[in-house]
This record gives structure tokens, sequence and C-alpha cells, in this order.
């Protein structure tokens, strides 16, 4: 796992700490970012039994996002903007959504994609019970932004 992806790492799981189990999540019970249902998948192609997502370890936890969000996204093969980018929205969004802002950002305008990001995030909060969660998305957001520019 190269430094690209630690950096990357560490500033998802300033906004993807601990365990979680919001009734008004759509993603259900989670710990560091990872949901019960991807915790089951990847222990399951590891030959291991299920156990509650409370338990995984930060090691878990790392496998997880380097085999299933980094690598799954491409982020090892994009620039440190878009990296971090692609990266960070796969963890919160889903890795559909990651083709779906890089067409919007033409695959190389960090801004547009930040654009489309925080578009999805509005439409989003048109629905009842995801509304409460807008702003913190919208603080996530900029602080991508804001790291996303330090980066070359």
């Amino acid at each position: 796992m190269d430094n690209l992806f630690k950096t990357a790492l560490q500033f998802v799981l300033k906004w993807e700490g601990g365990y979680v189990n919001n009734t008004n999540d759509k993603g259900g019970a989670t710990n560091y970012g990872i949901t019960q249902n991807t915790y089951n998948c990847w222990l399951y192609s590891q030959g291991l039994h299920n156990k509650d997502v409370r338990y995984i370890t930060k090691q878990e936890v790392e496998q997880i996002y380097y085999q299933n969000y980094w690598l799954k996204a491409g982020c090892n093969k994009m620039s440190p903007k878009f990296a971090l980018l692609a990266f960070d929205t796969a963890v919160n969004m889903g890795l559909s959504r990651v083709n779906q802002f890089m067409k919007a950002a033409q695959w190389k305008y960090p801004k547009k994609f930040i654009s489309a990001r925080r578009a999805k995030y509005e439409e989003f909060a048109k629905y009842g019970s995801q509304r409460i969660f807008l702003q913190g998305w919208l603080n996530r957001l900029n602080a991508l932004e804001n790291e996303v520019n330090k980066l070359r």
C-alpha cells in the first residue's frame, strides 16, 4: 500500500470513525465506515465466518478499503487529486458515483467533480430522513476540497 493510499485513508477515517447504527442511515450498522454487509462479504471472501462489524480490526479496515475501494475505483492509476476525490467518494457514496462524477469533471477538472458531488448530496437531502445528514456531508466535502487543493 502506497503513501497516497495511506494519506487518503487518514482523511476518510477522520469522517468515518467508530461504530454507528443510526436508524436514518440507509447503510445500517457501520464501523469506520464499513457496513455490516460489506464486512460480511469481505469475511466470506477470506473464508471466514461473519462477525459483528463493531469488532472489525484496523488491519481489516485497511484491507477492505484498499481492495474494495482504492483499487476498484482505480485510484492507483489516477493523479493524487483525483485519487483522493475518487476514494472518498467511493467510500461515502459508492463506487458507481465515482465514474458519474469523473464524467461530470471531464476526467480533468476537480472543481467540477466536487460540484457534481455537492449536487448529489442536495438531491439526497430532498428525501425526508436524509436531510439530517446534509450539513455533515457538506462539511466533509469542504474539507475534502481543502485537502485536494493542497495536492499537486
